[in-house]
């Protein structure tokens, strides 16, 4: 024979049957609130030990520079944008299917900010950068394409 709940529990058992409808079916509630779908999960790690060497161009135009992007610690650094004051940034990660996409935006105190959106798949990267400089008398707004290939991954095993 099987024994009655107790009461605590079949309250626990309405209040979380509860939450579910209200939050939807597909939907998961993290331990922080968020709700998020599970096709398109978050994840900030997702591309942490990870460097890749790409080619860079101004969009529409061939390669004209290197760079080393490096994923590390939930942050994103673009070694080729350092010379010019641009820092590390927190990067946020999502999966989509067997790629895994990624956006960014690093700021430079002289040279004004990047915004960065990307794909890495089999081991390779593909992203756009948007680089703004506004200053009171003029704007500078220039797209950047980057494509490159894994240069090793250090997971800190």
């Amino acid at each position: 024979m099987i024994a009655p709940l107790p009461t605590t529990s079949l309250a626990a058992i309405a209040i979380a049957l509860i939450s579910v409808t209200a939050t939807g079916a597909d939907a998961v509630r993290s331990a922080t609130g968020a709700t998020a779908s599970p096709s398109a999960t978050q994840t900030v790690s997702l591309l942490d030990g990870k460097t890749f060497v790409a080619q860079s161009g101004e969009k529409g135009k061939q390669a004209s520079n290197k760079d080393t992007i490096v994923f590390r610690d939930g942050r994103f650094l673009s070694e080729g944008c350092s010379p010019f004051g641009f820092k590390d940034a927190p990067y946020q990660a999502t999966v989509d299917g067997a790629a895994i996409r990624f956006h960014t935006e690093t700021h430079s105190p002289t040279h004004g900010t990047m915004v960065w959106d990307g794909t890495v798949k089999d081991n390779a990267i593909e992203a756009t950068s948007v680089w703004t400089r506004e200053r009171w008398y003029w704007k500078i707004k220039k797209e950047y394409w980057y494509r490159g290939q894994l240069k090793y991954e250090n997971r800190g095993e």
